[in-house]
């Protein structure tokens, strides 16, 4: 017996292979070893469900065999040792372009669409009915997400789209973009999937060359002001530096306090702005509800407080720690 797996090395390109049913951690090495590089086990961080292998402790790596099953797909991350956020919509557009030809293979029905209201040969999805024409921006508008407009619940791919190979492809690009709430891994604009192991910010892609910010992505010679390699950020609009800054505006409800006009989601890491109202405020992505202030859930900060109108605690700061890494030595 045998294990299919996939290793993805670049975006978009894929290595088909087998594992033994009872594979060893040397049955793993010969395999990489023998269908990607020699010297591949050196160069790359491999990552499972968002898990980094660890292929230096034989114990350790048979307490995480469980994660590779037959068609796991398995990331391999190029080590950088110099010195991420991606660009969501470049990921997404990938598979937009791929969409018209999936959508033909699915059955539609004559219906009133959700979203421009007319009556048009229609998908259904939950309690939600959406025509041809509005779906592919329904569906890049809420990051390749199935999500009902009605009660927003999620369906998933494999209960919606038929093609293997296409549902295989969402699949794959869900556990991408999960990987890019690290703050160590990156997509270079090659496609290759690479992982900072220094955290500092100028960076050198081994498979393009370029040199570029890990953090922001961009070149790093793309403008005259000179951009600094430094721990977390190059200083110039750098994405991560960006989510952690705010602005203090008036406290609609006690002018004599001062709020945050922004705020990172503890949970998510998106940015959430201010309302002008409450305190509290609700992430528009996973829809968690914080204080701008003491930054504790709205539960925990309505129990230790008596008031909306007090100020339930100085501003807390927040640090580049609070970003996941997949790296953890």
């Amino acid at each position: 017996m045998v294990i299919n797996v996939s290793f993805i090395t670049v975006v978009g390109k894929t290595i088909h292979t087998q594992l033994p049913d009872n594979f060893s951690i040397q049955d793993f090495k010969t395999t990489v070893i023998e269908k990607i590089d020699s010297s591949a086990i050196q160069h790359y961080r491999f990552i499972v469900k968002n898990k980094d292998l660890c292929l230096d402790d034989d114990d350790e790596f048979g307490k995480q065999k469980h994660l590779i099953k037959n068609g796991t797909t398995i990331f391999l991350l190029r080590r950088m040792h110099g010195g991420g956020y991606v660009e969501t919509p470049i990921l997404i557009d990938i598979i937009i372009q791929e969409l018209p030809n999936e959508l033909f293979k699915l059955k539609s029905i004559m219906n009133e669409c959700t979203i421009c209201m007319e009556d048009r040969f229609c998908f259904k999805i939950c309690c939600s009915v959406i025509c041809t024409g509005c779906f592919p921006l329904y569906f890049k508008s809420n990051n390749l997400k199935l999500k009902c407009l009605v009660c927003q619940l999620e369906t998933l791919f494999s209960n919606f789209f038929i093609s293997d190979d296409f549902i295989h492809s969402l699949e794959s690009l869900d556990e991408i973009l999960q990987l890019m709430r690290h703050i160590d891994c990156q997509i270079c604009h090659c496609g290759m999937l690479i992982v900072n192991e220094t955290l500092y910010s100028k960076q050198t892609c081994q498979h393009c060359k370029r040199t570029f910010c890990f953090f922001c992505n961009k070149n790093w010679n793309d403008v005259i002001e000179k951009r600094r390699n430094d721990l977390y950020t190059c200083h110039l609009n750098c994405d991560y530096e960006t989510k952690l800054k705010y602005d203090l505006i008036p406290y609609v409800f006690n002018k004599s306090i001062m709020i945050p006009n922004c705020r990172c989601c503890p949970k998510c890491f998106n940015v959430t702005s201010y309302d002008g109202k409450s305190k509290y405020q609700q992430c528009n992505i996973c829809k968690y509800h914080f204080c701008f202030i003491c930054m504790a859930s709205k539960i925990e900060c309505d129990q230790a407080n008596e008031s909306i109108k007090q100020q339930c605690s100085e501003i807390q700061s927040q640090q580049f720690t609070i970003f996941p890494r997949i790296a953890k030595s």
